[in-house]
């Protein structure tokens, strides 16, 4: 596959201005500025603009708390209270552990709608050149015209994730089919210039469109199958896959959910991480095979500070070493048993004896650690890599979807083929007792549940699981002593169609025409909120 570097690419985009007036410039390219269609039709557009979409998984874009996918992932589980924050020297996250997220709706807004507007002028190069065929002899077409499959099937791929982004932050867990949502964009739309803003489409329309394009970019990666990734940062099959599964799972479509969820680890390289892996690997190398999509970091990418490690990692230069710790919740940290290896996640500092180990209570030293060091502050590098999906997510997805389906046989394979690798040897009798007390659906949505919480913490699947159990959750006392003051968050107390899902952006409401009017969305402007539903 052609390279292309990321600053040429930026640099091309850049480039790029719609004439005026076809009377003063000429319709061929004759110097640095060019037509968006002639853009759409130069040998590497297409390329370019795909390549170009992966870094906003990363970039820093204001401040060290607005990392990109990884930041976001802490938005939510600071926001349900699974992580917690103690002190807020630094006052990054604060809002977040404050719930007071006001703020952030507009930068979730921009992050996922980058990614749909790039994806929607991937697509219209590749209609500029003919849209790849799904059926097709491979000795008949081109290097280009395979590689174009796939790079639709990224686009796709990219463009449903997204949309399925905003749906776990924006559409509320119970919203009715004709509840609205947020706006579609196309690739029609984004080739018309004067397009300024949409109406919200409704929620049916909004996973329409999301089952569409992971549907559709399943067929292509397959079609396209010889045509293979150059790195875990690009997405694939397992990627589509696994997010059409969990979009069904918080729609509540479960059979749907399970369908896809074994498709993919039926049809995937499946790897778990195995049980001698659990307390060596640091989350922190995107060569672990149980991960299926992910960055690595490097001298040239690394946002330093402003990332993950550099919140989260104490052997990092890190706020999280200078005070400022992101640790467990007390109480979900209490409820690990004692025969699961994953309690070595956290807390080992805080157990060493060392003078300061008070100062790091529930850190997780054990789960996200640097790569180089193992002492306080020592890796002043930051290239420990980025995490955005592993294999133990569709697992978790088919336990759920089969439990809520009351298909106890499948919740049970697929559950025990985690928690069977996080068994401490010594602790086999106790792991053995804690089976066979999952007997009912109940039980078994109550075990899948923990092992969303705890296999999966910081990994940002936190919020949802909140959102779609809708059930208290008891936290501890390693909170900021302003936050949770009754140490619980009850959605029964709320209306839990509103609870936790955030409103739309009020420079949304200001600017796109279609929404300016919105007796809805204009009262919501007016509400004295931390920028989510709590009625």
């Amino acid at each position: 596959m052609r390279k292309i570097q990321f600053i040429f690419v930026l640099a091309l985009t850049a480039l790029i201005a719609v004439s005026c007036s076809e009377n003063y410039l000429t319709q061929e390219p004759s110097g640095s500025t060019i037509t968006e269609e002639q853009f759409y039709r130069m040998d590497n557009a297409l390329e370019g603009l795909i390549k170009g979409a992966y870094p906003n998984l990363f970039i820093n874009s204001d401040g060290h708390d607005y990392f990109a996918q990884r930041a976001i992932d802490m938005y939510g589980d600071l926001l349900c209270g699974d992580m917690a924050l103690r002190t807020q020297n630094y006052g990054w996250f604060a809002t977040d552990e404050l719930m007071q997220t006001y703020g952030r709706r507009g930068y979730l807004w921009a992050y996922y709608y980058t990614f749909i507007r790039t994806c929607n002028k991937a697509i219209n190069a590749l209609e500029a050149k003919g849209l790849p065929q799904l059926e097709f002899k491979a000795d008949t077409l081109t290097e280009e015209a395979l590689y174009n499959g796939m790079y639709y099937a990224e686009v796709l791929t990219l463009r449903g994730w997204a949309y399925a982004g905003l749906s776990r932050f924006f559409v509320p867990v119970e919203a009715a089919e004709t509840d609205l949502s947020v706006p579609i964009y196309t690739e029609s739309d984004t080739r018309v210039d004067t397009v300024i803003g949409r109406p919200r489409a409704t929620v049916s329309d909004l996973y329409l469109q999301i089952e569409n394009d992971l549907d559709l970019a399943i067929q292509y990666f397959e079609a396209y199958s010889m045509c293979e990734r150059d790195s875990k940062i690009e997405v694939n099959a397992d990627v589509a896959r696994i997010t059409l599964a969990y979009s069904f799972l918080n729609k509540g479509e479960y059979a749907n959910a399970l369908k896809w969820a074994k498709e993919a680890i039926n049809k995937g390289d499946v790897h778990l991480l195995p049980f001698d892996e659990v307390l060596t690997t640091g989350f922190n190398n995107v060569e672990n095979k149980n991960w299926i999509w992910g960055e690595d970091v490097t001298v040239q990418n690394t946002t330093s500070l402003a990332s993950f490690f550099g919140q989260c990692d104490i052997y990092s230069y890190s706020y999280a070493s200078a005070g400022d710790v992101k640790g467990i919740d007390q109480i979900l940290y209490d409820a690990i048993p004692a025969w699961d290896v994953r309690k070595g996640w956290w807390n080992n500092y805080a157990s060493s004896g060392a003078k300061d180990a008070d100062d790091f209570k529930y850190a997780p030293d054990g789960k996200f650690y640097s790569a180089t060091s193992k002492k306080l502050q020592g890796d002043r590098d930051w290239l420990s890599d980025n995490i955005y999906m592993r294999w133990e997510l569709a697992y978790l997805i088919a336990a759920e979807a089969a439990a809520r389906a009351n298909d106890l046989g499948e919740a049970q394979t697929h559950l025990l083929a985690i928690t069977d690798l996080r068994v401490l040897p010594e602790q086999a009798d106790a792991y053995n007792t804690w089976k066979m007390g999952i007997i009912s659906q109940d039980d078994w949505l109550a075990a899948i549940k923990y092992n969303w919480r705890v296999e999966l913490w910081g990994e940002g699947y936190g919020l949802q699981t909140f959102r779609r159990y809708q059930e208290k959750v008891s936290l501890g006392e390693n909170h900021l002593s302003s936050n949770k003051k009754d140490n619980s968050i009850n959605p029964a107390a709320a209306n839990m169609a509103r609870y936790f899902t955030f409103e739309l952006p009020s420079g949304e409401l200001y600017y796109n025409p279609y929404l300016r009017e919105s007796n809805e969305d204009t009262q919501n402007l007016k509400k004295k909120t931390v920028g989510i539903y709590e009625l």
